[in-house]
């Protein structure tokens, strides 16, 4: 018998799951905050007795120590006030800040498929602007909720004290006030929700075309690019707009209760007073805790309108807390052995043709071996399953002969350095491109990577040398430079698997002579180095010590290049091919 499903959290289990390791701070500023209510709560008494006693005695004596007492009152009062805000505030900052990391340490450990399901400018939204949003919920609930039930009990019970029959006026007023905000609860959180997923729409295509701008501008698409941010612009617009229509229909329902309340309070209480069973001082005392009243009743129901934006937020903050992240071993050590694909088959999500299908393959320990083949024959992918970015559908990868789904994930990804088409870089400085790969690492050692990786001459002649700048991408630096920087990075990593994923094929000929000399410094940097090169130009792969050749996510043949070419298969057509110039190999 299986068990059955768990339903869903929800928003408000979802909330006080967020809350509850601070629960103790909950309380001593709830405490913090009552005590502030409590003391404003008997701010009126001061109205009463100076209207019915010290006006009336005429006596100096009774209006100094009235003046003292009063102002004594308002300075502790003060005082309360400001560390009930301040506490408040801290509290707020610390429990955003921590789900803020929470969201960013979950998407950090997302498996990399769900980085094509979502866009990342939307997924970024999730961890700045809806935990953003959350801010103002928590500290609005922070700052009122605790003081502001606490003050309507309070004010309830004076009012009945002072006057039960003038108090029942409110039981008519306050169920009002209530209906309202419940009959509105549900399509503002639901509005809520769409806006923050228009947020995340709009930051979606901001990102996309600022991340990509040289594109943009080369096929002068900046009116595109307009077109789509005014779309997701006007659709955030009109639903804004639909939302403040029902907070607008809300909030004025709720004012014209309140003051419907006020009125039938002068008018039973004024016909009271005229029949002597209440005096001028008690009226306006009564008044003025009405309004104390209904302050904090009224802001109580207009927080429910922060609080569905906030509930909305949190909606899609879960989602991403939620989320399932990579899975991993519990092996932390990396053996020294053989690279191997055991019967592989994988197809990307949402595709039906196989990537690798059935794929067998060899990288033995400590040799140089190069993958080629046309476009869309698995090279690539053979890549991104060495690292698990994506884990085979059938059959598996191992090293060492242990499956790498067993390894912990930062491990077997320390064992391996890849040097990309195109290389990512940092905004940062030149050295701390470099040191990405090691944080920790010295700035010798960085230079001593820089200069094996041959990029010591160009990084001189730099305006500040290592500590320049790179600009987003790395857009102060021409391509070659770039895959230098890219090398020197995988130098540092000292990993004991490299990836070439055809590092060179995007360079021209002078440009390529250099990398070449580049990852000479890398090969005799590492000594016993597992080497894979996926090669553009097949003449950039002739000492490989074996060259697989792929096709439709297969091996179809495996040897030197002498061997190859005498075989006369697929690596001998493509070989023709290159040179006599009638067809490019893709990458």
């Amino acid at each position: 018998m299986t068990d059955s499903p768990q339903p869903p959290p929800t928003a408000l289990s979802r909330l006080w799951g967020l809350l509850r390791p601070y629960r103790w701070r909950i309380g001593g500023l709830s405490l913090l905050i009552s005590a502030t209510a409590a003391l404003s709560a008997a701010s009126p008494q001061f109205v009463r007795y100076a209207l019915d006693v010290v006006i009336p005695s005429g006596q100096v004596r009774d209006f100094v120590v009235f003046g003292a007492v009063f102002a004594a009152f308002y300075v502790v009062q003060a005082l309360l006030q400001y560390a009930g805000m301040y506490q408040s505030f801290a509290f707020t900052q610390s429990v955003v800040s921590d789900v803020r990391m929470q969201a960013w340490r979950r998407l950090l450990h997302l498996p990399v498929p769900h980085f094509a399901e979502e866009r990342s400018g939307s997924l970024t939204s999730r961890v700045v602007n809806d935990v953003n949003a959350l801010e103002g919920m928590i500290q609005a609930g922070a700052t009122r909720l605790a003081g502001q039930l606490f003050s309507i009990i309070v004010i309830a019970a004076i009012l009945v004290a002072m006057n039960w029959r003038l108090a029942l006026v409110n039981l008519v007023v306050m169920p009002l006030i209530a209906g309202v905000t419940r009959y509105y609860q549900d399509p503002l959180r639901r509005a809520a929700k769409v806006i923050r997923e228009r947020v995340g729409e709009m930051n979606a295509v901001s990102t996309e075309a600022v991340g990509n701008i040289q594109v943009v501008k080369s096929f002068v698409a900046e009116g595109q690019e307009e077109a789509r941010f005014r779309k997701e612009n006007d659709a955030y617009v009109a639903k804004n707009l639909d939302r403040r229509k029902d907070v607008g229909f809300m909030e004025g329902l709720v004012t014209l209760a309140s003051n419907w309340g006020i009125g039938a309070l002068l008018i039973v209480g004024g016909w009271m007073a005229v029949q002597g069973t209440l005096t001028v001082g008690e009226l306006t005392a009564f008044l003025l805790y009405q309004r104390q009243l209904q302050r904090p009743v009224i802001s109580v129901m207009f927080f429910n309108n922060q609080l569905q934006a906030g509930m909305a937020a949190l909606d899609r903050v879960a989602e991403l807390l939620d989320a399932v992240p990579e899975s991993e071993g519990d092996r932390e050590s990396v053996p020294e052995g053989d690279l191997v694909f055991e019967s592989v088959r994988f197809a990307y999500p949402g595709t039906e043709r196989p990537a690798l299908d059935g794929l067998d393959l060899c990288i033995e320990r400590g040799r140089t071996a190069a993958l080629v083949g046309s476009s869309g024959s698995g090279k690539t992918t053979v890549t991104r399953l060495m690292g698990r970015f994506h884990d085979p559908d059938a059959g598996r990868v191992t090293l060492g002969g242990v499956d790498l789904r067993d390894f912990r994930l930062s491990a077997l990804r320390h064992a391996i350095a890849v040097v990309p088409q195109e290389p990512t870089l940092f905004s940062g400085s030149v050295a701390e491109n470099i040191g990405y790969a090691d944080p920790t690492s010295s700035r010798a050692r960085i230079e001593e990577a820089a200069r094996l990786a041959n990029a010591e001459e160009f990084i001189a002649a730099l305006p500040q040398g290592y500590d320049t700048p790179l600009g987003e991408r790395g857009v102060k630096l021409s391509g070659g430079q770039k895959q230098r920087i890219a090398i020197a990075r995988a130098i540092l990593k000292d990993a004991r698997i490299l990836v070439l994923d055809e590092a060179t094929s995007a360079l021209d000929s002078e440009s390529e002579a250099i990398i070449q000399d580049a990852l000479g410094g890398l090969f005799s940097h590492a000594s016993g180095l597992t080497s894979l090169i996926i090669a553009h130009r097949l003449s950039t792969i002739e000492a490989a010590d074996v060259i697989h050749v792929l096709e439709n996510g297969r091996r179809v043949e495996s040897g030197t290049h002498a061997e190859l070419l005498e075989h006369g298969g697929r690596y001998a057509t493509l070989w023709e091919m290159q040179y006599s110039g009638e067809l490019g190999v893709a990458g």
